[in-house]
């Protein structure tokens, strides 16, 4: 369990720059994570995607979206030494297997491309001796997590 590794899709992100339900639980989460979180590009960019819709739904102003995107670039940059999030490359066959899982389980569940390419760079980013948890509160995405055998963790529950 000590080689566990957490990974955030978008909303989890989220919930770490702005309070809403979990976001304690998420806070926790990477305050006591002995290694960084791991995100991928697709975790940043849909995440700046969520900040957007709340400022054009003005549930944030632009000085707050603004103070997100830095934090955000910030936390996940390399050119900081202690960092919660580390930006994990999307690893080889990552489409093939997305494809995969979206084929097999979008007729039952309602996951999106996106949410299926999150599913395989958590599958494919594990190593060996080790197990890597999706961090999200998609309900779909968490059928199918026990479908395909991926640790999952609900920091709303």
């Amino acid at each position: 369990m000590g080689d566990q590794r957490h990974y955030f899709d978008a909303n989890a992100l989220f919930k770490y720059y702005q309070d809403q339900k979990g976001s304690l639980n998420i806070r926790r989460l990477v305050s006591r994570s002995p290694k960084p979180v791991m995100v991928s590009s697709l975790t940043l960019l849909e995440c700046f995607g969520v900040v957007v819709k709340y400022q054009r739904k003005r549930l944030l102003k632009q000085k707050d979206v603004n103070k997100v995107f830095k934090r955000i670039r910030r936390d996940a940059g390399k050119n900081t030494k202690i960092r919660p999030f580390e930006i994990i490359p999307m690893p080889d066959g990552v489409f093939r297997l997305a494809q995969s899982i979206l084929l097999q389980h979008a007729r039952i569940f309602q996951i999106g491309s996106n949410d299926a390419l999150h599913l395989a760079i958590v599958k494919k980013s594990e190593p060996k001796a080790s197990s890597t948890v999706m961090v999200t509160s998609d309900n779909s995405m968490k059928n199918v997590c026990d479908r395909i055998q991926t640790p999952v963790y609900d920091p709303e529950l």
